[in-house]
Protein backbone atom coordinates (compact mmCIF):
# COMPACT_ATOMS: atom_id res chain seq x y z
CA UNK A 1 0.00 0.00 0.00
CA UNK A 2 2.64 2.33 0.76
CA UNK A 3 4.48 1.72 -2.70
CA UNK A 4 1.27 3.77 -5.21
CA UNK A 5 1.37 6.15 -2.58
CA UNK A 6 4.94 7.08 -2.73
CA UNK A 7 4.48 6.82 -6.66
CA UNK A 8 1.76 9.37 -6.73
CA UNK A 9 3.03 11.87 -4.28
CA UNK A 10 6.17 11.77 -5.98
CA UNK A 11 4.10 12.34 -9.60
CA UNK A 12 2.44 15.03 -7.57
CA UNK A 13 5.33 17.10 -6.53
CA UNK A 14 6.68 16.85 -10.30
CA UNK A 15 3.48 18.68 -10.85
CA UNK A 16 3.49 21.31 -8.65
CA UNK A 17 7.69 21.99 -9.67
CA UNK A 18 6.77 22.10 -13.09
CA UNK A 19 3.93 24.80 -12.39
CA UNK A 20 5.97 26.32 -10.38
CA UNK A 21 8.73 27.18 -12.55
CA UNK A 22 5.93 28.07 -15.25
CA UNK A 23 4.36 30.45 -13.13
CA UNK A 24 8.17 32.20 -11.91
CA UNK A 25 9.47 32.02 -15.46
CA UNK A 26 7.98 35.97 -16.82
CA UNK A 27 9.81 37.24 -13.31
CA UNK A 28 13.36 35.97 -14.49
CA UNK A 29 13.24 37.12 -18.15
CA UNK A 30 12.94 40.11 -19.55
CA UNK A 31 9.71 41.68 -20.11
CA UNK A 32 9.37 42.14 -24.13
CA UNK A 33 7.36 45.23 -24.86
CA UNK A 34 5.24 44.91 -28.22
CA UNK A 35 5.25 48.13 -30.62
CA UNK A 36 2.34 48.58 -32.30
CA UNK A 37 2.04 50.15 -35.59
CA UNK A 38 -0.67 51.61 -37.59
CA UNK A 39 -2.04 49.86 -40.80
CA UNK A 40 -0.39 52.03 -44.11
CA UNK A 41 -3.90 53.01 -44.91
CA UNK A 42 -6.28 53.01 -41.57
CA UNK A 43 -7.10 56.47 -43.00
CA UNK A 44 -9.18 55.19 -46.17
CA UNK A 45 -12.82 54.34 -45.38
CA UNK A 46 -14.88 52.41 -47.57
CA UNK A 47 -17.93 53.99 -48.63
CA UNK A 48 -19.42 51.60 -51.06
CA UNK A 49 -18.04 48.08 -52.12
CA UNK A 50 -20.41 48.31 -54.96
CA UNK A 51 -20.66 51.51 -56.73
CA UNK A 52 -21.30 52.84 -60.30
CA UNK A 53 -19.67 56.14 -61.46
CA UNK A 54 -19.87 57.45 -65.06
CA UNK A 55 -20.72 53.99 -66.09
CA UNK A 56 -18.36 51.88 -64.39
CA UNK A 57 -18.14 49.89 -61.24
CA UNK A 58 -15.86 49.97 -58.98
CA UNK A 59 -14.96 51.05 -55.15
CA UNK A 60 -15.90 54.37 -53.62
CA UNK A 61 -13.53 55.30 -50.57
CA UNK A 62 -13.06 58.21 -48.59
CA UNK A 63 -9.74 59.73 -46.86
CA UNK A 64 -10.47 59.92 -43.57
CA UNK A 65 -7.83 62.94 -43.87
CA UNK A 66 -9.12 65.67 -46.06
CA UNK A 67 -12.46 64.66 -46.17
CA UNK A 68 -11.77 63.68 -50.26
CA UNK A 69 -14.03 61.05 -52.25
CA UNK A 70 -12.45 58.47 -54.24
CA UNK A 71 -13.93 55.75 -57.19
CA UNK A 72 -11.40 53.00 -58.06
CA UNK A 73 -12.78 51.39 -60.91
CA UNK A 74 -12.95 47.77 -61.38
CA UNK A 75 -12.20 45.99 -64.58
CA UNK A 76 -12.14 42.34 -64.27
CA UNK A 77 -9.85 40.76 -61.13
CA UNK A 78 -7.92 44.19 -61.21
CA UNK A 79 -8.79 47.81 -59.63
CA UNK A 80 -7.54 50.79 -62.02
CA UNK A 81 -6.29 54.44 -61.02
CA UNK A 82 -8.53 55.88 -58.26
CA UNK A 83 -10.53 59.03 -59.77
CA UNK A 84 -11.55 61.72 -57.25
CA UNK A 85 -15.18 62.40 -57.16
CA UNK A 86 -15.75 65.11 -54.21
CA UNK A 87 -14.20 66.53 -51.51
CA UNK A 88 -16.94 66.35 -48.48
CA UNK A 89 -17.33 69.57 -46.31
CA UNK A 90 -16.93 68.79 -42.54
CA UNK A 91 -16.61 72.06 -41.39
CA UNK A 92 -19.95 72.81 -42.04
CA UNK A 93 -21.26 70.29 -39.84
CA UNK A 94 -20.40 72.62 -36.78
CA UNK A 95 -22.74 75.87 -38.57
CA UNK A 96 -26.22 75.75 -37.22
CA UNK A 97 -28.64 74.14 -39.88
CA UNK A 98 -29.93 77.08 -42.16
Amino acid sequence: MERPDRMLKAILATIALFLGIIALRPLFEPSIQAQAQAAKFDHVFIVSTMFLYKGAQGLLVMDRRNANVWFIPKTGDQFGAPVFVIRVPFEKLDQAPQ
